[in-house]
């Protein structure tokens, strides 16, 4: 993983398993063919067959099994090509941690924009000058500490 004397973002999966799982999870939620007959992980043979046919380049289902379960820890880049094409990601989600985070805010960002109240602040927002962006900033900022105490 990252090197260094940085800190890892807090709340970023560390090994590589947590990342591939983590990216199983919200492929899994957010997937339509799978959030329709999937409420559950696909098998590890369905999705190395989806990866497969997705990516063009071969991977076991129990190779997938062994990544995920951090039995095996470092793939090639073969397999982390076809996993990152196959989820979307930059291959640097398995390997920096800023870069998981990142893709981890955009998924929570895509999540809460599936809120109808959610849209309709962010779609009213441009509309604002300077001023008023910093004030409901400050407020929705004021009422999550509020909530969070």
């Amino acid at each position: 993983m990252d090197t260094g004397t940085q800190r890892e973002p807090e709340g970023v999966p560390r090994s590589f398993a947590d990342r591939l799982n983590y990216l199983i999870d919200q492929y899994v939620k957010y997937s339509p063919e799978h959030a329709r007959g999937y409420p559950k992980w696909p098998s590890f043979d369905q999705l190395a067959r989806e990866i497969s046919e997705h990516s063009g380049r071969s991977i076991s289902h129990g190779y997938l099994h062994q990544l995920c379960r951090g039995q095996r820890d470092n793939p090639t880049l073969h397999h982390l090509e076809a996993l990152a094409g196959f989820f979307g990601v930059p291959v640097t989600f398995f390997t920096d941690a800023g870069m998981t985070a990142q893709v981890m805010a955009e998924y929570e960002l895509v999540a809460a924009m599936r809120d109808s109240r959610i849209r309709e602040i962010c779609l009213r927002a441009p509309r604002l000058d300077q001023q008023g962006l910093m004030a409901i900033t400050n407020l929705i900022k004021n009422l999550t500490t509020a909530e969070d105490t």
